[in-house]
């Protein structure tokens, strides 16, 4: 279990009442207030704290050293997102999963990190079961409570209460607020569909076969009814800056291996849903995706509702803590990249009144091998 920042406070706004510390390390002078459920769109957990700086990674073997953590550390992020495959158990057999944490908790680069900043984190499938697997996992509401516990959600936070990991939290700067919303892309999941006999051309001359198509099925699905029904009500929550964290890639264009992509009416209901909640705000409300799994990083975008650039979404890949891969699947909707060495993803977001968010990929070495503007 790792050792969280600690919260001196805990507030109910909707009954007043004070609560008790939730985690143990070094003090944390901002409290973090919990929500009660209301008519009002809000966010399941306000944190008080100013946030400037997001960095984010996945894909970690937890035996293995991460020294691109050090790296992380080095950039003073306010918040660090692992996006899924934080380790590797491959397994249903629930004691696997849970040496594997105990070994992740035990490495000193994590270690490092932890005492740093504040952690997010959502799964994979590496860390929520089997290779690819979804709604059908024997192994899901026990992997849910090795990763609560490990992750040490407040006792009260309502992913603890509900089906599945999915959560937001609204960090409130006082000048400035950032929602990041956690998608759970594994717990309510159709099964993929098996590709085929498709032959795909990748970087560097490679030649692989598809494991997946795309859904023909407008009905399948990858969050679920109860994820999305939340999802429309985070979408109003009222910030300067959304950053929506999702374990696959949602702007790559299909390649074969688990995306968005192979649930085509599930991510144009996404860009749907971002397009209406912006029509009702003055201004659109920037908005960028973080996204893991494939072992390199890289930027997307892609094109969202009517056709117009300022409702473009970028997706910002920075998958390979410790895990690299041998080629990049082609994709039309890269602006930028692959690193294909391990590398780790950071948001530099502007100062109150001047939006920006500028993306950064970092590589190993400590080398800054991509920056670019994420806004339309």
């Amino acid at each position: 279990m790792i050792q969280a920042h600690r919260i001196n406070s805990v507030l109910f706004l909707a009954c007043c009442i004070s609560s008790s510390a939730l985690f143990s390390c070094k003090p944390e002078p901002k409290a973090i207030i919990l929500r009660k459920p209301t008519t009002k769109a809000t966010a399941d957990l306000i944190v008080r704290k100013e946030v400037r700086t997001v960095a984010f990674g996945s894909c970690a073997h937890a035996e293995q050293p991460m020294p691109i953590l050090d790296v992380a550390i080095g950039q003073k992020p306010d918040l660090f997102v692992w996006l899924g495959d934080n380790v590797y158990g491959d397994t249903e057999d629930i004691s696997t999963l849970e040496a594997e944490y105990e070994t992740l908790g035990q490495n000193p680069h994590f270690q490092r990190l932890n005492s740093a900043t504040r952690l997010l984190a959502t799964w994979d499938n590496h860390d929520y079961g089997w290779t690819d697997s979804g709604s059908h996992s024997p192994l899901k509401e026990e992997s849910k409570d090795v990763f609560l516990d490990f992750w040490e959600d407040p006792r009260d936070a309502p992913r603890k209460h509900r089906e599945g990991i999915y959560m937001s939290d609204l960090f409130d700067g006082g000048k400035q607020d950032v929602h990041v919303i956690l998608l759970d892309t594994r717990t309510f999941r159709d099964d993929l569909l098996r590709s085929q006999s498709i032959i795909l051309k990748g970087s560097n001359g490679f030649s692989y076969m598809a494991d997946y198509e795309p859904h023909r099925n407008e009905d399948s699905t990858l969050l679920g009814t109860a994820q999305w029904r939340w999802l429309k009500k985070q979408l109003h929550v009222q910030a300067d800056y959304r950053i929506i964290a999702s374990s696959t890639q949602f702007g790559a264009e299909w390649n074969g291996y688990e995306s968005w992509a192979n649930f085509p009416s599930e991510q144009q209901r996404m860009l749907e849903l971002i397009e209406e909640a912006n029509q009702k705000r003055t201004k659109p409300m920037p908005t960028v995706f973080i996204t893991g799994d494939v072992h390199y990083a890289e930027i997307s975008k892609i094109q969202g509702g009517g056709g117009s650039a300022a409702n473009a979404i970028f997706d910002v890949t920075a998958s390979g803590i410790t895990s690299t891969w041998d080629f990049a699947t082609n994709n039309a909707n890269r602006v930028a990249g692959p690193i294909m060495e391990n590398n780790v993803g950071i948001l530099q977001l502007g100062r109150p009144g001047k939006a920006k968010i500028v993306a950064e990929i970092w590589d190993a070495t400590g080398q800054l091998r991509v920056e670019h503007s994420v806004l339309p």
